[in-house]
C-alpha cells in the first residue's frame, strides 16, 4: 500500500526498526527505506516514536536520519518487571518534524535509575549522542542530498558516516590528471588509520591522485571488520548519498583497500629489542583467484614470511617468498602427519587463527615443505636496487677482468633477503652487512635463513659511522655477529617472545628456511677469495637499505642522517673510482625526495632515479665519477650486467633487469 505524502501526524514503532536491521553491525536497505517512508508520510509537526534496544547499528542510523528539519529526543524507558536486573534497556527515540534549517542538538532524558547490567549500553548511547552533538555544533554534518550531487574540484569534506565511521570526501583538484573513474570508495583499516597517508590532508590528496578518481570517499573501518562484501553491504546505503547524482543508480562503484587479497596473517614470533622496539615475524597467505573458487583444492595459495617493526607498521621491512621443496626420507618420516599438525591432541580442530594452517599444509603433498626462495625479491624496490647496479656494468666488467677484489657494503639487514641475493647472484668478493640491532640479525638467521659465509659477514654497528670510517680510512670497531652465540650488543635484557605453537612445536621451526650456499668456485674463476679482505678498504658498491626510527616525519626510509650532505660526501669518499651508491628513499611527502636529489646532484658526478611506487618509493643511484661510456643507453648497460651475472650464477626468479632499466631516469 502506498500512502500519500504528509498524511500522518504520528508513527509509532514498537520494534519494527530493530527487526529490519537484523545483526548488531548490519544496516539493511529495508531499514533505510523504511525510515525514508516515515519521513515522507509525516506532516510538519508530525512525530515518530521508535522503541528500540539501541544497538550500535540502529543508534547510528537514527542519529544520521533525523538531522536537518528534525528535533530528536532520547528517553530511557522505565521498566516494570519482576526482574530487578534486566539484561537490556529499551529506549524511546522521539523525532519531531519541523521547518528549522539549523541542526538542533539531540537531547537525552535518562532519569536517575541505574542498572549495572545495562550501564555499558547506556554509556554507548550517551557517547554516540555526545559525538553527534559535537559534529552538529561544529558543522561537520551537512545536508548530503544537496551538497554532494555535483563534483567541486579541490573540495575536502570530513564527516561521520552512519554516525560511526570517520569519513573524508575528496573531489580531485583542478590540476589533477583526467580521472579513470568517476567516483570510488577507499576503505582504511583501523590499524592503519594513524598513518601519514590516511591521517594527513596531504596524504589523503595523494590517495585520490593515486586512485585516479574524480571523487574518493575515504572511510575508516572498525577494527573487527575484514570481509569486503559484508562491509559494502553495511556502507552502501549511506555511501549512496555521497555519490555524484549520475552515479547514484550505479551498482559498479569500486571499493578499494590496502590488503591485496590478504587471506590470513599468522604471528610467528614477537620480539622486543632495546634498539628497534617490538619486532613481528608474520606469515601471510595471498589467495589467487583460483584458490578462491571451487577449484581451491587444485590451487596453491602464495605464502610469504614478513618482518615488521611496530614503530613503522605501515612499512613491511622484508617479505620472503616461501616455495615448496621436497623433503628427504628422514624429514618425511618425521612429518608424515603434517596435515594434522594444527589439530588438538584429542583430534578436534582448533577454532582459532591457526585454521589456515590446515589449508596451507594440506594443500601440499606430504613429501614437501616450504622454504625461502632466495632467488626471488618480493620487494619491488629491492628488485629495482639490484637492477640499477647495471649503471655500473662496464666498471664491474673491468674490475672482474683485472681480477680486482670487488667489495660491497649493505647498510640495513632486515630479514637478510637483499644481502642473500647479492651473495648468490652478483660477482662480488666481500659483502659487509652493517646492522644497528643485533636482535634483527638473530631474527634474520632464525626465521629467514640468513647465513654468514667466507664472503659475507654481518657487523653490528652504526651505518653512518661505518661508512665514515672507510672514508677516513681509520679503524672502527665493528662488532661482528659471530655464530658462536655471543650477543653482539653485549648483555641485553631478556627478549620478550610470544611464539605461536602448533602441535607442541614452534611454528617458526615448522617452515624454517634453509639456504644452500652458492659454490665458491664461481669466485675462483676470478682468482679471489673473499675472506681476507680488509674491512677498511674502499667499496665498489654501497647500498643503503635502512628504515627511519621516526616515520611521523613522513620519511620511512632511510634515517634522515643518510640524506644529509656530510654522509653523502663520506659515501663518495668511501667508494673507489667508478663506484656506485644505491639508496632507497620512501616518503609520502615530496620534500625528502627533492632534498635527496638536490644533495646527490651536488656531491656526485652522475645521479639516476628509479620511481618504484608513484610519489612514494624511489631508488636513487649515484656514481662517483663520470661513466666512460656516458653516451650509452641504460638498456645496453642492462644487457652487459645480465651477461656478467648470468655467467656467475643462474638468475632463476631474479628481477627483469631490462624492464627496470627502462624506468631509470638520469637526473645529472
Amino acid at each position: 500500500m502506498q500512502f500519500a505524502d504528509a498524511c500522518f501526524d504520528v508513527v509509532v514503532d514498537k520494534g519494527s526498526l530493530d527487526a529490519l536491521m537484523g545483526e548488531v553491525l548490519d544496516i539493511s536497505l529495508e531499514a533505510t527505506s523504511y525510515l525514508s517512508e516515515v519521513k515522507r508520510v509525516l506532516r510538519p509537526g508530525g512525530k515518530y516514536a521508535c522503541v528500540t534496544q539501541a544497538h550500535v547499528n540502529v543508534l547510528g542510523l537514527l542519529l544520521q536520519t533525523f538531522r536537518q528539519g528534525w528535533l530528536l529526543n532520547v528517553h530511557k524507558i522505565l521498566l516494570v518487571s519482576n526482574n530487578s536486573n534486566p539484561q537490556s534497556q529499551p529506549y524511546l527515540f522521539y523525532a519531531i518534524k519541523n521547518s528549522a534549517e539549523d541542526l538542533a542538538p539531540v537531547k537525552c532524558f535518562f532519569g536517575n535509575s541505574q542498572n549495572p547490567c545495562t550501564e555499558s549500553q547506556m554509556q554507548l548511547v550517551l557517547d554516540a549522542v555526545k559525538e553527534e552533538n559535537r559534529l552538529r555544533s561544529e558543522g561537520g554534518l551537512i545536508d548530503t542530498a544537496d551538497v554532494f550531487g555535483q563534483l567541486h574540484q579541490g573540495r575536502r569534506t570530513p564527516l561521520t558516516l552512519g554516525g560511526l565511521y570517520p569519513t573524508v570526501v575528496l573531489d580531485a583538484k583542478p590540476d589533477a590528471e583526467p580521472p579513470a573513474i568517476r567516483c570510488g570508495v577507499f576503505l582504511v583499516p583501523k590499524s592503519r588509520a594513524h598513518e601519514w597517508l590516511f591521517s594527513s590532508e596531504e596524504g589523503q590528496w595523494q590517495v585520490i591522485e593515486t586512485a585516479q578518481a574524480g571523487r574518493l570517499i575515504l572511510v575508516t573501518l572498525d577494527a573487527q571488520q575484514t570481509d569486503m562484501e559484508y562491509i559494502k553491504q553495511v556502507l552502501s546505503p549511506s555511501i549512496k548519498h555521497l555519490l555524484p547524482l549520475d552515479c547514484r543508480e550505479s551498482d559498479t562503484i569500486p571499493y578499494m583497500t590496502t590488503n591485496d587479497a590478504l587471506s590470513e596473517r599468522i604471528l610467528l614470533e614477537e620480539i622486543e629489542s632495546p634498539v628497534t622496539g617490538i619486532i613481528h615475524v608474520e606469515e601471510v597467505v595471498l589467495l589467487t583467484e583460483d584458490s578462491l573458487s571451487r577449484r581451491a583444492e587444485a590451487s596453491k595459495p602464495k605464502q610469504y614470511r614478513r618482518l615488521v617493526f611496530r614503530r613503522n607498521p605501515n612499512l613491511i621491512q622484508s617479505e620472503a617468498s616461501l616455495i615448496p621443496v621436497e623433503r628427504n626420507s628422514k624429514e618425511r618420516a618425521r612429518s608424515k602427519n603434517v596435515v594434522d599438525i594444527a589439530r588438538r591432541p584429542n583430534g578436534k580442530k582448533k577454532k582459532s587463527r591457526h585454521k589456515m594452517r590446515d589449508l596451507i599444509l594440506s594443500s601440499y603433498p606430504g613429501d614437501e615443505e616450504l622454504r625461502v626462495d632466495f632467488s626471488y625479491l618480493s620487494s619491488e624496490y629491492h628488485a629495482g636496487m639490484i637492477s640499477g647496479l647495471c649503471l655500473n656494468a662496464h666498471n664491474l666488467e673491468q674490475w672482474i677482468s683485472a681480477k680486482e677484489p670487488i667489495r660491497a657494503m649493505i647498510v640495513g639487514l632486515g630479514a637478510g633477503l637483499l644481502p642473500m641475493f647479492v651473495h648468490n647472484h652478483i660477482p662480488v668478493n666481500t659483502i659487509q652487512v652493517v646492522e644497528l640491532d643485533g636482535v634483527v640479525g638473530d631474527v634474520a638467521k632464525r626465521h629467514f635463513g640468513f647465513v654468514e659465509t667466507e664472503r659475507m659477514q654481518l657487523c653490528i654497528a652504526d651505518g653512518v659511522e661505518a661508512v665514515s670510517a672507510i672514508a677516513r680510512n681509520t679503524s672502527i670497531s665493528l662488532r661482528q655477529d659471530s655464530t658462536s652465540g655471543k650477543n653482539p650488543l653485549g648483555d641485553l635484557p631478556s627478549t620478550k617472545s610470544s611464539h605461536t605453537s602448533v602441535g607442541g612445536e614452534v611454528t617458526s621451526k615448522v617452515l624454517l628456511a634453509e639456504v644452500a650456499r652458492p659454490p665458491l668456485h664461481a669466485y675462483e674463476i676470478y682468482g679471489h677469495s673473499g675472506g681476507s679482505s680488509n674491512m677498511q678498504e674502499k667499496l665498489h658498491i654501497l647500498i643503503i637499505d635502512a628504515d627511519s626510527e621516526d616515520p611521523s616525519t613522513g620519511l620511512s626510509c632511510p634515517p634522515g642522517e643518510f640524506l644529509e650532505e656530510p654522509f653523502l660526501r663520506s659515501a663518495k669518499e668511501a667508494l673507489v673510482e667508478g663506484g656506485i651508491l644505491a639508496i632507497n628513499v620512501v616518503s609520502r611527502a615530496s620534500s625528502p625526495h627533492i632534498t635527496a636529489v638536490a644533495l646527490l646532484q651536488k656531491v656526485f658526478e652522475e645521479v639516476y632515479d628509479l620511481e618504484i611506487e608513484e610519489h612514494v618509493n624511489r631508488v636513487l643511484f649515484a656514481l662517483s665519477q663520470q661513466s666512460h661510456k656516458s653516451g650509452e643507453g641504460v638498456i645496453e648497460k642492462a644487457r652487459v650486467f645480465e651477461r656478467i651475472t648470468r655467467a656467475f650464477a643462474p638468475w632463476k626468479n631474479g628481477p627483469s633487469v631490462k624492464e627496470y632499466a627502462k624506468k631509470i631516469k638520469r637526473l645529472k
